[in-house]
């Protein structure tokens, strides 16, 4: 029997509770909080399945680490098999000795990716680039008469 959207949402909020995280509203799609559970130090994506083998799309792993990116938070992907209740986490191996220290000490310490880059200075290094189009007045009327034929109505001949 095919499970409801009901139990999926029931299910996710239970097992990020059991996780330590806690459940995101509409399973994150709002504009704030993005993926399943989120936690102080921790972003937490859950997929489910009644069968024996889950497939993983990299769109979606992709997704996680973006939005963990943003939130600078240790990204976590959870797949859950129902029928027997296992649960299972998912992380880069870079990220191993990061998410052993948080099991450890309870914290997690983000690691910027413009550590010691000054933004503003690369705004200035940045040259300001004008581009020039040059027209002709035949090409402005051709482009004209082009457009203005897609909207021409057809006359039929009464033959």
């Amino acid at each position: 029997m095919k499970r409801t959207g009901k139990f999926y949402r029931k299910n996710e909020a239970e097992i990020m509770k059991q996780l330590g995280f806690e459940p995101t509203p509409n399973s994150g799609s709002g504009w704030i909080v993005k993926e399943d559970g989120i936690s102080d130090d921790c972003l937490c994506q859950l997929k489910s399945t009644d069968a024996s083998s889950i497939k993983v799309n990299k769109k979606d792993i992709d997704t996680l680490l973006y939005n963990a990116n943003v939130a600078h938070k240790l990204p976590v992907f959870a797949i859950q098999f129902l029928q027997s209740n296992e649960v299972y986490l998912v992380i880069r191996p870079k990220d191993l000795q990061d998410a052993a220290k948080y099991i450890k000490t309870g914290e997690y310490i983000t690691k910027e990716n413009f550590v010691g880059v000054d933004i503003n200075s690369l705004e200035d290094e940045m040259p300001e680039i004008k581009c020039k189009v040059k027209s002709s007045e035949s090409a402005r009327e051709k482009y004209n008469r082009e457009w203005l034929s897609k909207f021409e109505k057809k006359r039929k001949n009464a033959k």
